[in-house]
């Protein structure tokens, strides 16, 4: 939201002390010489009251929205918990365990989770040692 008033601004020159005036209409940067000794000068419109308190509003909007993003965040980890924990307690010759970690992978690469820690599920050792390898 912009605010269509005028807002004027004074000041004196640092190289002359010569008055200086300077009215911001809709633009927020200017650049202004000194009438006398043509001082450059590179101004930002000020903020007005009503400016202040929108961007505090959109600011408290967001972090209810990060808040709440937070705790979706968090209950979605804990389901993935419970379906983890859930699975590694399958009594089935270990296939509940290799579904387990096919979940979570799954998860993870859903989440946006470094690489390095998907693969690190992933890794083989010695023939047999895996635990994503079926047993046959």
């Amino acid at each position: 939201m912009e605010t269509n008033s005028a807002i004027e601004v004074q000041f004196h020159c640092r190289q002359c002390q010569a008055d200086i005036g300077v009215t911001f209409r809709s633009e927020q940067f200017t650049t202004v010489l000194c009438p006398q000794c043509d001082y450059s000068y590179s101004l930002m419109r000020p903020t007005i009251g009503e400016e202040i308190l929108l961007d505090w509003e959109k600011e408290a909007v967001f972090q209810k929205i990060r808040a709440d993003q937070t705790e979706h965040d968090k209950m979605e980890l804990m389901l993935l918990v419970i379906k983890v924990v859930e699975l590694l307690t399958w009594r089935d010759e270990g296939n509940g365990h290799i579904r387990a970690i096919e979940t979570l992978r799954e998860w993870l690469l859903l989440n946006g989770v470094p690489k390095a820690l998907i693969e690190l599920l992933d890794a083989k050792g010695p023939k047999g040692s895996s635990p994503t390898e079926h047993k046959g």
